[in-house]
């Protein structure tokens, strides 16, 4: 009883553990038994898993009252002494292995990728294995059988198999081969895997520490060989896949043009959730030169198409509070407008990197060449596309930029659409904002490039409507300067309403028209001089004076007599071509007879080199500039009445002279100005006197280069008798005409004579030569074939009576073979 009490006390206050019972057989072998499994530890068994390892008996912490009770009916347990402790261990690693094997063969049914066999992880008793979660099973769609597609039926109406569909079920065949494969290896690795845990079940063998050694005799996979593609199949790929990407180009126009909001926004059916015209613009980016080149010109229709005809502004945060729709909108602005910037800078980084690599005198080129050659050209037509409509849109000065070189490139189909994107700017542009632009990075380029640039460039501006002199100018940018402080004021002052009502006009503004078309004279202005006096030898220099010629009466008087001086000087050195040296004296006599009259200054050094450089048709010059001769001509004698006539008749002389020398429309240009003067100057008549009925005295001195000096009523216009003899019949007419001084038809002044007679460019005789009529000849023969005579016909010839100078060429001829 007292054991008890002090047991009680005992359980009450704390916990103990449970005392060996020897009195117990059962419990003594247990305890027995636990140093052979910790020396078996220490071997070859610590190598096994440790699931399959034999129990260890724990420590329990047990009360006093369950030990006594154990104690007090320790004949209950006897049965526990006939009990095999290796064959309880046999029968739980054996469940262990059972439950392993199920496990792997669920896995394989579930067709689930190659892992691991389970293995019992150390520390782990059965029941936290079976407790742990497994993953759930993965299906497969069925494949698709894409063998039943259609066959393709080509061009000569053969229908033959689809080889891209053959080669797509060959290579699914072969995934589905190697998968089989896999599995097999999958197999067979689980078996090992199997049969290795049955073999370390067995607790009677003594398994030893083995060594490892690294297999390196595996064979290297099989690569297959790479069907081999001929050139004939690989075009038809190509036609296959550019007739499909046609396709898909066309439907992305078609989508951004019903909605061009949604063609801005991201797709999420693209994998890269690119928007159609991101997508679009992928296209130009494409390795075939054919899909780029379709991809730029879709582009550039689809943006004229969308993008609107006013100037987009980019608001920011200090707009307010805004609407949904506002905010919409603008976010579709800003996005237009990042997606054109987008396409100008492409346009522009391909044309210039693709022509920087290419030479202008390279006669062959590679098909490398060609490709880039052929990208550059239609980026340059998308850009000139551009100015052409949107001149005023946003990102216009960089349009400008990128346009620039291109109006000086060497090649013709790259200057030619710059140029007239140009041209039909300086037409369309009624603000002159845009011309100004162009007309200032012009000046910038001729300085960069030293003034060395092609006539083309030069000869672009001559298209610029220019009215407005440099003094009406400067009072219309004075008046353009108040304008803008009083509609700054008002800005300030919160009157926006008359500025509102400003902008609604759309009407421009004379005076700011007058200001910007007086800044582009001035630029003009600048670009000739710079030329002219730095570049004497340059290829512009013909555009260059014949602008000066266009725009000289613009001009004020400071830059009149600067610019006289540099044409005096240039016509003295007689350094310029036939054709520019024109151009300098027309610009000269038009200067001095516009604004320049106030300075009172004769135009007689201009009158002379004028004389002297009609002479150098005579000695074959090129007569290209001859259009350029007649305008100086009419501007000296037909547009302002000349007091001296022995001057205008010298000049008679010297165009008759010439005229001997020149095709026919030329001869009858000359002939019908000629002819003006006559009708003008009424003492020319006495060029067309015989020598008994003029009063002259000397000798006319044809070889004097002074029209004053060369006693022009010496001698008689005996060259209009010469042309009167003329092969063209029009020439020989006319000549005769103003040799009667017959009247001028309103159609027959110069310059219509020159188009309209035109052999050089048409290659036909103008005008056409008359069938001759038939011979009577032929009517008799055809008359004695009908009747049947025998009787010969005789033909007697009719010769015009000799002349007498040829009988006297034919008598020398004579005397000289006598002796």
């Amino acid at each position: 009883m007292g054991n008890n009490k002090k047991g009680a006390a005992k359980s009450s206050g704390s916990k103990r553990k449970a005392p060996v019972n020897n009195k117990d057989p059962g419990l003594k072998k247990a305890k027995k038994d636990v140093k052979p499994a910790a020396k078996k530890k220490k071997g070859g068994a610590a190598k096994k898993p440790a699931a399959l390892s034999a129990p260890v008996d724990e420590d329990v912490e047990i009360d006093d009252e369950d030990i006594e009770f154990f104690e007090s009916h320790g004949q209950f347990s006897s049965f526990l002494n006939s009990m095999d402790r290796e064959a309880l261990q046999y029968i739980m690693i054996k469940a262990c292995s059972d439950a392993l094997t199920r496990s792997l063969s669920y896995r394989q049914s579930t067709k689930k990728t190659k892992q691991k066999p389970m293995t019992t992880p150390a520390g782990k008793t059965l029941e936290e294995i079976e407790a742990a979660p497994r993953s759930m099973p993965v299906t497969e769609k069925a494949p698709i059988d894409i063998s039943t597609k259609l066959p393709v039926k080509s061009i000569d109406g053969a229908v033959k198999p689809n080889k891209l569909m053959q080669e797509i079920v060959q290579e699914a065949h072969e995934a589905k081969v190697k998968a089989e494969e896999e599995a097999a290896e999958e197999d067979e690795d689980e078996d090992d895997d199997e049969q290795d845990i049955e073999e370390e079940a067995d607790l009677g063998s003594d398994v030893s520490d083995l060594e490892c050694e690294e297999i390196t005799d595996v064979a290297a996979p099989v690569e297959k060989p790479v069907k081999a593609i001929s050139p004939e199949e690989l075009k038809a790929l190509q036609v296959r896949r550019l007739a499909a990407k046609k396709e898909e180009m066309a439907v992305l126009c078609e989508a951004i043009l019903e909605s061009p909001e949604d063609g801005l926004k991201k797709s999420k059916e693209h994998p890269e959730n690119l928007s159609k015209f991101q997508q679009l613009h992928a296209m130009c980016e494409d390795t075939d030169l054919t899909l780029c080149k379709l991809a730029m010109l879709s582009e550039l229709s689809v943006l004229l198409d969308i993008l609107p005809d006013y100037r987009i502004r980019i608001g920011g945060d200090s707009d307010g509070p805004q609407k949904k729709k506002v905010k919409e909108m603008k976010e579709f602005e800003a996005s237009m407008l990042n997606q054109y910037q987008t396409f100008l800078k492409f346009l522009s980084a391909t044309a210039t990197s693709r022509l920087a690599k290419l030479n202008p005198n390279q006669q062959t080129r590679t098909p490398g060449q060609v490709v880039a050659f052929e990208l550059a050209e239609t980026a340059v037509k998308c850009l000139a596309e551009l100015l052409k409509v949107k001149f005023a849109f946003n990102f216009n000065l960089n349009l400008i930029v990128a346009m620039i070189p291109f109006s000086d490139s060497a090649f013709l189909t790259i200057q030619r659409p710059t140029c007239e994107a140009f041209e039909v700017v300086f037409k369309a542009d009624k603000t002159g904002v845009a011309a100004l632009e162009i007309v200032r990075q012009m000046s910038n380029y001729v300085k960069k490039r030293n003034h060395r640039v092609t006539e083309r460039m030069i000869r672009t501006l001559l298209a610029m409507p220019l009215d407005v002199t440099m003094e009406a100018g400067e009072i219309a940018r004075k008046v353009a300067k108040s304008s803008r402080k009083k509609r700054r004021r008002q800005q300030q002052e919160g009157d926006t309403i008359a500025t509102g009502l400003k902008e609604a006009e759309a009407v421009v503004d004379k005076s700011e028209r007058d200001k910007t078309q007086a800044d582009i004279l001035h630029e003009l202005v600048l670009i000739y001089f710079r030329i002219l006096k730095n570049s004497t030898y340059s290829p512009a220099m013909p555009a260059v004076l014949e602008g000066l010629t266009k725009f000289a009466y613009l001009i004020n008087l400071e830059i009149m007599i600067d610019l006289m001086k540099v044409l005096k000087t240039l016509l003295r050195e007689d350094i310029l071509p036939l054709q520019s040296a024109f151009h300098a004296v027309l610009t000269g006599i038009k200067t001095l007879q516009g604004p320049g009259a106030e300075l009172k200054v004769d135009d007689k050094e201009f009158v002379d080199v004028l004389y002297k450089l009609l002479l150098r048709f005579v000695e074959g010059e090129n007569v290209a500039s001859f259009p350029a001769a007649l305008q100086c001509v009419e501007a000296v004698f037909v547009r302002r009445k000349e007091i001296m006539v022995d001057r205008v008749a010298a000049f008679v002389k010297r165009l008759a002279l010439i005229s001997t020398c020149l095709p026919p429309h030329q001869v009858l240009a000359v002939s019908a100005l000629v002819r003006s003067l006559f009708h003008r100057y009424n003492k020319l008549h006495q060029l067309l006197e015989n020598d008994q009925d003029r009063v002259a005295s000397g000798v006319y001195r044809a070889d004097v280069n002074d029209p004053d000096f060369s006693n022009p009523f010496a001698a008689a216009c005996w060259e209009l008798a010469l042309l009167a003899q003329h092969y063209h019949p029009v020439v020989a007419s006319f000549s005769l005409g103003t040799a009667d001084l017959a009247p001028s038809l309103p159609n027959e002044y110069p310059k219509a004579l020159l188009e309209r007679y035109d052999t050089q460019s048409t290659g036909e005789f103008a005008p056409r030569i008359a069938v001759p009529k038939p011979n009577p000849l032929f009517n008799k023969i055809s008359r004695h074939q009908k009747q049947k005579k025998s009787k010969p016909v005789f033909i007697t010839p009719s010769y015009r009576r000799q002349s007498a100078f040829l009988t006297a060429c034919l008598e020398l001829d004579e005397a000289e073979n006598t002796l």
